[in-house]
Parts: C-alpha cells; structure tokens; sequence
C-alpha cells in the first residue's frame, strides 16, 4: 500500500487505515471491484497489529465502501466513487486547549426517546468546575462575547469532531447555539422563504417539520427504509432549498445511510443547488464498531451539521453548535447576534474545562458501555416477554430502537399502555419507538412486561 502509519499521532492507527483506504475509494484511486490485502498481510506490510486492519475493515465495511466475498476476500464496493473528491483537512489542526426498586413500586415507566442516563453524569465534577469558572473568572469573560462563541470551545469541537465523527472544519465554521433546535431554527430563518420547498426524511419528529415550514416553505417528504432516505427517490425536476436528513442514525427507524447513497444525496444536492442539513443528534453511541464518519466529511461546502451536548452531557445545558460552508459563516454569526447575542459564556467556559480534563471522552466511553448493555438487555427482554411475532430496527446505534410487529396491533393498543402505565410512541406500520438510555435493567423488564400484557389485552 502507499500509506503509511504514524503510530504517535493522536489519530488512532485504525483511523488513519481507514481515512487512507476512504479517501483511495471515494477518490477513484481504488476501483469497484479492486481486491484489498487481506488483514493479515496489510497489518504485515504496515507494522501494525492484525486488529488495527481488521477494525479499519469492520467500519469501510459499516460504511458500504468495501463488501466481502466469502472465500475469496475483501473488494471495493459499487458505487462509492465520488466525483470531484479531495480530502482536503483545514489549515493544520485546530490548537488543543490547555438503590433499585422493587417492581411493585415502579410507577409509570415511560420509554421517550433522547433522554440519557441523567443520574450518571458527573455533576460534582461538573459542579466543582462550574463554581470554580464562576469565582474566578475575568471581567472579560463575564462581558459580551463573541456571537459564535467562544473561540477556544469552537477550536476543541473541532478537533473532538474531527477524531470522532471525520467532520472536516476549521473553529471558524463553528457558531455555538443554545441547543440543537437554534440551530435549525436559524438556519430556516437564514435559507427558507415562503414558497421554497424543503425535503425532509419520513417519518420523521414532527417539531422538526414544524420549524422547516415555519417561515412559509413547502415541504416534501422522502421515504426512508431499513437503510434510511431512499435517495432513488430524490424526485426529478424539483430544486430544494435545504435537504434535511439523519444519515447516521435516523430519527426514528435508526437506518444507517450506506456511502452509495450518501453519495446520491450529495451529488443530487450539488445539481440542485441545495443545502443538506445534516442532524447528527446522537451518533456518538455507535455499539456495533467505531463511529460513522459524518455526511459533511464527504462534502464541507454543501452540508451544514447540526450538533449537541444534550445526548453526551445532560438537556438542560442547552448547548449546541452548527458547522457551516464559508458563504455561510458571516451571515449566520449576524442572525445569532439578532437572536439572542451569544450562548451563555459561564457554560461555555465550564465546558472547556470539562473537555481539557478529558471528563467529557471519559464520560462517553462510560455510557457507551452502559447503553449497549442496556440495549442488549432491552432486545433479551423483548424476547422473553412477547409472545408475538416482532423484528428490531435501529439498534445499532444511539438511545433508541424500534419494534415493528408482524401482525396489526390492537384498534385500542394506545389505550391499553395508558392503562399499564406505559409511555411509548406508536408509528405507523404497526412499530412501537422505545427509548432506553435513561431505564435502568429493571425499569426496563417491568415497562416491556407490561407492554406485554397490553398486547395481550
């Protein structure tokens, strides 16, 4: 191969496997159907251990750029050339920062979706720095600040997104907003007029459509499917403002998009003129392999991604940000002045502490754990508790997974979780939504029990 490996960069020598091996494929240096070493002679060829190659292989194969052939090795995939490709990063990295109950006393059980385990945040260490920016903090700092945000917060995000999502920015495409929904919010204000049409994924939150067409624009539905946004069925002769879309965990079915049809959507977004919006609202807790490169890798100048602090921290920091192509950083900076001056800097400062302290990497590593033990748990539970016929959808990552039934559920179904003190959203197609992040083991035998016996009637 024509790589090779920086074994002390602080990107991990699997990541740089598979940033090389990516960027060959969707650059056309590899070609469809061209046979890669196998692990063991790559991990030979590279000085590596065999299970750097084989996670960098697990997660090209994640993403659709390679498939495997039984008995006859690993191969470039279909479609995962995309024209006019470089892989260009900034300019240089962006400088680092220096009891349980018993279950006849369980009351209602609800299984909302986006909510994580909130009483396994390290508050006291977050409180302990929060009163510590609070006594200490400079004139300046308590002073206005700059309406994207604080610099160094931008420059760590950026950094942080780089090395764990692929996202390709520098601090100044950053603009920190008060959660993920300002966000959006500005960006409908700032892109869509009365009279524009917006596509957006169905199904999908019904919120999320309400602040798309909340300044008058048009919108249209595309349909998703195991995989997510069916982009074959991105319609011929419509020019959209914006294209909203979850591709790395989609709201609410959990498809991931493969890379043929992230490269679709992009490729249909440039003929068009349009902006994807990319929501990437709890991608961090991938259970099945590392996490997904994001959309905006692929394609900085057509994409703007949408984050938050509310799935990896807690809700109510109200903490988000947005990553915008250049044209777009000035004008977005003006609106968030107008809309309320900055993002609380008390909070802000509070977080830059947290992450130079490696709190906030600790803390996902830790919950990731957790989640994928609880959802392992959700999936034996529903097993053992339902007598009928179901499939699970979305489980390969973030805080909830659907359950579709093979047969109609009851007229009354609704009625009948009320009744058991149940809380979870019915979708069309017979599928129930559950969230489990914030359900401890026990909570969650007792809400699928008694799901159970609203089935049963």
């Amino acid at each position: 191969m024509w790589f090779s490996i920086d074994k002390h960069a602080s990107v991990p020598m699997f990541r740089q496997v598979f940033d090389a091996l990516q960027g060959a494929v969707l650059a056309g240096q590899l070609h469809a159907g061209s046979k890669l070493p196998s692990t063991r002679e790559l991990a030979e060829q590279l000085n590596v251990s065999r299970n750097v190659i084989l996670e960098a292989y697990e997660l090209l194969l994640a993403e659709g750029y390679i498939t495997g052939r039984s008995g006859s090795g690993t191969f470039v995939a279909e479609g995962a050339c995309l024209a006019g490709y470089t892989s260009a990063a900034p300019d240089g990295e962006p400088p680092a920062a220096p009891a349980a109950l018993k279950s006849s006393e369980l009351a209602g059980i609800s299984f909302r979706t986006g909510l994580p385990a909130l009483d396994l945040f390290p508050m006291k260490q977050w409180g302990s720095i929060l009163q510590s920016v609070c006594m200490n903090s400079s004139s300046s700092e308590l002073a206005y600040g700059d309406p994207s945000g604080n610099y160094e917060l931008r420059s760590l995000l950026a950094k942080h997104l780089r090395r764990i999502r692929g996202v390709i920015s520098k601090p100044e495409h950053i603009v920190i907003t008060s959660g993920a929904v300002q966000a959006l919010q500005l960006i409908v204000r700032l892109l869509l007029q009365s009279g524009d049409t917006v596509f957006a994924e169905e199904p999908s939150n019904e919120d999320l459509k309400n602040i798309l067409t909340s300044t008058g624009a048009k919108l249209h539905e595309i349909p998703v499917d195991d995989w997510g946004l069916q982009s074959q069925k991105l319609p011929v002769g419509m020019s959209p403002t914006c294209i909203y879309a979850t591709p790395s965990h989609q709201f609410p079915l959990g498809g991931i998009l493969p890379i043929q049809r992230r490269i679709e959507l992009v490729e249909y977004a440039r003929r068009c003129g349009s902006y994807i919006l990319e929501d990437d609202y709890d991608s961090e807790f991938r259970y099945d392999g590392a996490p997904l490169h994001s959309l905006q890798s692929l394609c900085p100048e057509q994409v703007i991604y949408i984050g938050t602090f509310s799935k990896i921290m807690f809700p109510s920091l109200r903490i988000g940000y947005m990553i915008v192509p250049e044209s777009l950083v000035e004008p977005c900076r003006q609106l968030k002045k107008l809309s309320d001056y900055q993002t609380p800097s008390i909070e802000q400062l509070a977080l830059i502490r947290f992450m130079t302290k490696g709190y906030l990497n600790a803390h996902i590593l830790k919950m990731k754990k957790l989640y994928k033990k609880r959802r392992e748990h959700l999936v034996v539970a529903l097993n053992d508790q339902l007598s009928v016929e179901f499939r699970v959808m979305g489980k390969a990552a973030g805080l909830h997974l659907v359950v579709e039934f093979v047969y109609p559920l009851p007229d009354d179904f609704g009625n009948r979780l009320k009744e058991e003190e149940v809380y979870a959203v019915i979708l069309p197609y017979n599928r129930l939504l559950l969230g489990y992040g914030h359900l401890d083991e026990q909570q969650i035998d007792e809400g699928v029990r008694r799901i159970g016996r609203a089935l049963r009637g």
